[in-house]
């Protein structure tokens, strides 16, 4: 549930702590992760940071996260983590709500590389860079992922590629399926619902507070190693995300006769 949407300096206030805090705690966490390294080869450290960095935010933003699902994932099963993809806050829910169940990587453009400090974080310590204009460019960090879920840890996928612009799931790339395929890794789809509300796509800003709804749904798999399977799994993963989406149960249920 949203809360009003709050006076804009509040807003902006939000913005401002929630944007500090991101920044200026990878101060600490990137030098303290790397330093354990040398005795810390599963990167705990990191794990553990990433979970205060990603909750510190989303609590300043006054976004209170809901998870369900929680006993599909087991700790020690890597998986491809499906999820659609409603607003910037996304990754940081992502990290809060799975990273204390399964180790995760994310599947990020390449263009959040290149920010200072978060960009530097997600380099070291095995985050995966993509080019959704060019499957060429991307392929060397498809081809990580594949790895990564394949020895260390969960890979998160948005495989709507970007956004959505009104809170409603665009269709599905394959990609992600097919790394699971050949992999060997099950898929796990998640939905994502409320970050929209909070700070949509055409919004710089928090709008509002408001409780953000994690599901965790059954995993999928293990893929056959096809293509008809991936782009198979890829359609019915699709549908059991956008069936857990509050508006599209609610429409549903208006359509059932009486």
């Amino acid at each position: 549930m949203s809360e009003r949407s709050p006076s804009r300096p509040v807003q902006l206030l939000r913005t401002a702590l929630a944007v500090s805090w991101s920044m200026l705690s990878l101060v600490v966490f990137i030098p303290l992760a790397l330093l354990a390294l040398p005795v810390d080869r599963r990167q705990r450290v990191h794990d553990v940071c990433s979970i205060l960095w990603a909750r510190g935010i989303l609590a300043l933003v006054g976004a209170r996260l809901v998870v369900r699902g929680a006993e599909h994932v087991s700790r020690d099963e890597r998986y491809i983590i499906v999820a659609n993809h409603q607003s910037l806050l996304d990754a940081m829910v992502m990290v809060a709500a799975l990273q204390p169940l399964t180790p995760v990587r994310m599947v990020a453009r390449r263009g959040a590389f290149r920010i200072p400090l978060i960009g530097w974080g997600m380099r070291l310590f095995g985050h995966i860079s993509v080019d959704p204009r060019s499957i060429r460019a991307s392929l060397p960090g498809l081809q990580q992922a594949q790895q990564g879920v394949a020895r260390r840890w969960s890979t998160v996928f948005f495989p709507e590629g970007t956004r959505s612009v009104d809170g409603k799931v665009r269709p599905f790339h394959n990609s992600a399926f097919h790394i699971a395929s050949r992999a060997g890794v099950r898929v796990l789809p998640v939905t994502i619902s409320g970050a929209f509300d909070i700070m949509p796509r055409h919004s710089n800003v928090v709008l509002r507070g408001g409780e953000i709804h994690v599901t965790l749904h059954p995993a999928m798999g293990p893929l056959e190693q096809t293509h008809d399977a991936a782009v198979t799994a890829s359609t019915a993963c699709q549908q059991l995300i956008e069936a857990a989406l509050p508006h599209l149960q609610k429409e549903a249920s208006l359509q059932v006769p009486a």
